[in-house]
């Protein structure tokens, strides 16, 4: 047998999953040049503990994270999360190419600080890959990566404030004081964006990474937020399913329509329909009593209802609407209970098949940056003085109609009255918001093309 020639410049691997996005680099053994696609995926790759490969000096301690997200999507599951191998339907491709197993993958030129090193840059493509709905490998995956903080977090959000003992769990009236604690927690966290655009620049979080965000200092969106209390409830054995909401949104749910649109990805003829799941919530049945718990914050209110007011707020011919502000009006929100199966479908898409899910989130689904019960930070792309004077003049004229107060800049500043104001009650919040900048204006670039620049608007509540 012929042994392979030894590598005549560092050998280094990327490995992107093609529907996120995400990457991770990994330096490679010198002997493992001109290995088979095969063995790179089982050394490099599938490797259950990617810990290994950081203290063997393969990969930075900080790629771990990238490379455990990256398997998790790329590879099946088992129920205890171990790692099964890639679905059918899964391709390896070098650039358009795609890669045989028994084949080496080919290595191009690159440089990595200085230094000429050859790069094996392979990507999954699992396009073609049936969406794996079922959650419990994932979840048990996440869970156990990260057992520590979490407990610690549920732990530390459940505590009585006087006793410092936690519900009784085996107590029915402890265990809706353990939901209402926790749901409150993730509700305490900050209603915002920026975190899409900022540290690990995560452009849709599952309900793990959310967690972790909230541990954080940080949080996330509604439905982000709902998939963190779930991913953290179900581990503790509680009941829930899905509850989607939307302004207006009177009649039954157009539960197949829904289905269908995201079957194509093609939302823009269900665009009436998607009101429907605007907003999510968790509805929970706690020893066969309803729990209806919507833990967004932002400027909406705490809720956690139960006995027959959930059933009233959810009845699927004549729901009794809650009035909300998720921005700078009031609306009239309508709950309706969601099949698991589309709510699963529609964070699912959101995480793989939107490639600009973080820039709809700030821009076409007009959440801005920050949402808090005072303020509202957004961002303002344009290109010319003109633009931007247009935008400016929207900008009032959307204000006065409700008295609201707002600062306006053509940098991206958050100087003036209500800008000041919110650093001063956020710091935290508005140091994120400058920081965000930078990969914001990259990838609205991304998709919107060259040249705009980025100012910011600040508005004051009521």
């Amino acid at each position: 047998m012929t042994a392979r020639p030894r590598a005549s410049r560092p050998v280094f691997l990327r490995w992107t999953d093609s529907l996120t996005g995400r990457s991770v680099i990994l330096r490679a053994l010198d002997s493992d040049a001109g290995a088979s696609l095969a063995e790179f995926v089982a050394k490099y790759l599938a490797v259950e503990r990617a810990e290994t490969l950081a203290d063997a000096g393969l990969a930075l301690a900080e790629s771990v994270s990238d490379l455990q997200a990256i398997q998790d999507r790329v590879f099946s599951l088992s129920a205890n999360g171990a790692l099964l191998g890639a679905p059918p339907g899964a391709v390896y491709r070098c650039g358009v190419r795609e890669l045989r197993a028994d084949e080496a993958p080919p290595a191009k030129e690159a440089s990595v600080d200085g230094v000429s090193v050859s790069l094996l840059d392979i990507s999954i493509d699992r396009s073609e890959v049936e969406p794996a709905l079922d959650r419990t490998g994932f979840d048990r995956r996440r869970w156990d990566r990260n057992r520590t903080a979490l407990r610690t977090f549920v732990d530390d959000a459940v505590r009585d404030g006087d006793s410092g003992a936690p519900p009784d769990l085996d107590d029915p009236r402890g265990r809706v004081q353990f939901l209402r604690r926790l749901a409150r927690a993730i509700w305490r966290s900050p209603f915002e964006n920026y975190s899409r655009f900022t540290g690990r620049k995560i452009p849709y979080k599952t309900g793990d990474e959310t967690a972790l965000n909230i541990i954080a200092g940080r949080g996330g969106i509604c439905s982000e937020k709902v998939s963190a209390l779930k991913f953290l409830t179900d581990e503790y054995g509680f009941e829930s399913r899905y509850v989607f909401a939307g302004p207006d949104a009177k009649g039954p749910m157009p539960s197949d329509r829904l289905r269908q649109a995201l079957a194509r990805l093609d939302f823009d003829a269900a665009r009436a329909d998607m009101r429907y799941w605007q907003h999510t919530a968790l509805e929970y049945m706690v020893d066969g009593n309803r729990v209806l718990v919507d833990a967004t914050n932002g400027n909406i209110p705490f809720m956690f209802v139960q006995g027959r007011e959930p059933d009233r707020i959810l009845d699927e011919r004549r729901p009794a609407p809650v009035r909300v502000r998720m921005g700078t009006y009031d609306e009239d929100f309508y709950y309706h209970r969601a099949p698991d199966d589309l709510a699963l479908s529609l964070f699912y898409a959101m995480e793989n098949y939107v490639p600009e899910i973080d820039l709809v989130q700030v821009f076409d689904n007009e959440l801005g940056l920050a949402i808090t019960k005072d303020f509202l930070i957004s961002p303002v792309p344009y290109k010319t003085e003109r633009e931007y004077a247009d935008l400016a003049r929207l900008y009032a004229d959307l204000a006065a109609p409700m008295g609201l107060d707002f600062d306006i800049s053509p940098r991206w500043s958050l100087e003036g009255v209500v800008g000041d104001a919110f650093a001063a009650d956020e710091p935290d919040a508005a140091a994120a918001v400058i920081e965000s900048r930078e990969h914001l204006l990259e990838r609205y670039e991304r998709f919107e093309g060259a040249g705009y620049e980025m100012g910011l608007a600040a508005a004051r509540l009521r």
